[in-house]
C-alpha cells in the first residue's frame, strides 16, 4: 500500500529525478513489483497522493510520466509521430513478436505498415467474419450443458484464439488444435512476466530461456511452412492471403520474415486482450442487476434468430461493451518514449523519458463519468465521448489496428452467451495480470446452466 504517502502532514513524497513531476515513495525495484502484481491499485492510490500527472520510476521498464487530463492525453496522443514514440514502450515484446511487429516500429515505418495492413480491417470486411465468431463460441460451449462452474478465462481464450486463427491463416477444423497448442505454449511463457532477450553475456541461457526459444521457435516454424503451402493455393478471403499479396513497393511484395512477425502479432495480441474483456464484460453485467436486466430484455426483444452480424447492431449490448472497457481495460496505459524534449504544463520533460496516458485513470475522472466505480453501460447510450477521454484501444496514429474487430467479437460473444445460458458470479474476483494484460483472479469462474429452449 501508498499509505505513507498520505502520511506526510501535507507534503508529498517526491521520489522522481529533478524537473519532473512528483511520484510515489518507492524505489524502482519496489514500483516494478507492485506495477507486476496490482497495477489498477497502485495507479489508483497514486492517482489519489499524488494527482492526475506523477512519476513511475522502474527497473525494467524507464521512467514513465503518466497522466489522465484530456488535454495532455491529446497532445501526447495526436503529437508528432516522429516525436512520441510507441516502439520503444513494447520493446520488451521484441523476442515475442519479432522485430518487424507494427507494435515496435515508429514514424514513417510505422505508417508505411499501417497503410499496408490497414485494409485488412475495413468495416465491411471485419462484417464477414461474424458467422465465425458465433458459431467459434457455440463450438467451444457445447460442453456447457448441466448446471456447473466454468472458468471464463479459459474458455473466452479458447474461442478467441480459433476466431484469430480462423480470420488470419484461414485454418480448417484440422489444423485448429496444433496452432492452438503453440500459441498456448508462447503465451503461457510470456504470462510468468520474464524477459526474453539475447544477453551476450550470459554463458549458459537459462531454461526458461530454452523453454521460451523453442516454444517461439516452433510457432515461427508452423507459420513459415503455412505460408509455403499457401503459395501454392489459390488466395482466400483471410489476412495471410492479403499479406501475400501486398507489395511494400510497386513489384516488391512483404517478405517471410515480416509477413511472419505481422501474424505472430496479430495471433498473439489479438486474442489475448479479446479474451480478457469478454471475461470481464461477463462478470461486470452480472455484477450489475439493473445492467443485467436491461440487457437480457433488449437480447429477448431482438428475438432467438437474430443473425450475428446483427448481434453487433444491439445499442444496449454495445453500451455493455463499452462500458466493460472503461471500468476494466485490460491495457492500463499507453507510452510513448520522447524523442527530444516536450512541456507537459509547468515540466519540461528529457528526452528519453515516456510520457504515459492511462485509460484507467481517464476513464474514472468524476467530470466525465460521474460515480466512475459504478458499472452503468447507460452512459454510452446518452453521448459520445472524446478520444481523449475514452480511449481504451490508444489513439492517434497507433490507435489499435485491430479495434473494430475486436468490438465486433466482444458484443457477438457476449451477446450469444447471454442468449444461450444463465450465469451467476461465485464470489468477488480482483484484478491481476496475465501477461501484458489485466484479468480476473482465478479465471473469473462463474456458474452456468443452458437455457431452455422455448
Amino acid at each position: 500500500m501508498l499509505d505513507n504517502v498520505t502520511r506526510l502532514d501535507g507534503e508529498r513524497a517526491c521520489h522522481a529525478p529533478a524537473g519532473l513531476p512528483q511520484g510515489p515513495p518507492l524505489s524502482p525495484t519496489e514500483t516494478t513489483f507492485q506495477w507486476l502484481a496490482r497495477p489498477y491499485a497502485l495507479l489508483d492510490e497514486c492517482a489519489a497522493a499524488l494527482g492526475e500527472t506523477f512519476t513511475l520510476q522502474f527497473t525494467r521498464f524507464g521512467t514513465h510520466v503518466v497522466v489522465a487530463h484530456p488535454d495532455d492525453v491529446r497532445d501526447v496522443l495526436t503529437g508528432d509521430r516522429h516525436m512520441f514514440h510507441a516502439g520503444p514502450a513494447n520493446a520488451l515484446l521484441a523476442p515475442v513478436l519479432g522485430k518487424h511487429s507494427l507494435l515496435l516500429a515508429d514514424g514513417d515505418r510505422h505508417m508505411e505498415q499501417r497503410a499496408l495492413l490497414q485494409p485488412i480491417f475495413r468495416s465491411d470486411r471485419i462484417q464477414n467474419y461474424a458467422n465465425v465468431v458465433a458459431q467459434t463460441t457455440a463450438r467451444r460451449t457445447a460442453a456447457w450443458n448441466g448446471g456447473h462452474h466454468v472458468n471464463v478465462q479459459s474458455t473466452a481464450l479458447d474461442i478467441s484464439k480459433e476466431i484469430i486463427l480462423r480470420v488470419v491463416l484461414g485454418l480448417t477444423d484440422a489444423d485448429i488444435d496444433h496452432y492452438s497448442r503453440l500459441i498456448h505454449n508462447v503465451m503461457s511463457l510470456v504470462g510468468t512476466n520474464a524477459t526474453f532477450h539475447e544477453r551476450p553475456d550470459e554463458a549458459r541461457p537459462s531454461q526458461l530461456m530454452e523453454r521460451f526459444r523453442a516454444a517461439r521457435g516452433a510457432l515461427n516454424d508452423a507459420l513459415q511452412a503455412h505460408i509455403d503451402r499457401r503459395r501454392t493455393q489459390a488466395n482466400g478471403n483471410d489476412v495471410l492471403s492479403m499479406l501475400m499479396a501486398a507489395e511494400t513497393a510497386p513489384g516488391n511484395q512483404m517478405p517471410d520474415e515480416e509477413i511472419r512477425d505481422q501474424l505472430v502479432t496479430m495471433l498473439l495480441a489479438g486474442h489475448e486482450t479479446t479474451a480478457s474483456s469478454i471475461t470481464w464484460a461477463l462478470l461486470c453485467v452480472h455484477a450489475q442487476p439493473e445492467a443485467l436486466a436491461a440487457l437480457l430484455r433488449e437480447l429477448h426483444d431482438a428475438g432467438a434468430e437474430l443473425p450475428a452480424a446483427r448481434l453487433a447492431a444491439l445499442p444496449y449490448l454495445e453500451a455493455v461493451c463499452l462500458e466493460t472497457l472503461r471500468l476494466r481495460p485490460v491495457i492500463p496505459v499507453v507510452s510513448r518514449q520522447l524523442q527530444r524534449p516536450f512541456r507537459l504544463r509547468q515540466w519540461t520533460l528529457p528526452a528519453g523519458v515516456f510520457v504515459t496516458p492511462s485509460p484507467y485513470l481517464a476513464h474514472r475522472r468524476p467530470a466525465e463519468f460521474p460515480e466512475p466505480d459504478i458499472f452503468r453501460p447507460d452512459r454510452f447510450l446518452a453521448r459520445r465521448f472524446s478520444p481523449y477521454v475514452y480511449f481504451p484501444f490508444g489513439g492517434g496514429a497507433h490507435r489499435c489496428i485491430g479495434m473494430s474487430f475486436a468490438l465486433l467479437e466482444l458484443q457477438i460473444v457476449l451477446g450469444t452467451l447471454m442468449r444461450t445460458f444463465r450465469f451467476a458470479l461465485d464470489g468477488p474476483v480482483r484484478p491481476v495480470r496475465r501477461a501484458v494484460t489485466i484479468v480476473p483472479s482465478g479465471g473469473g469462474r462463474i456458474y452456468v446452466e443452458r437455457r431452455a429452449v422455448a
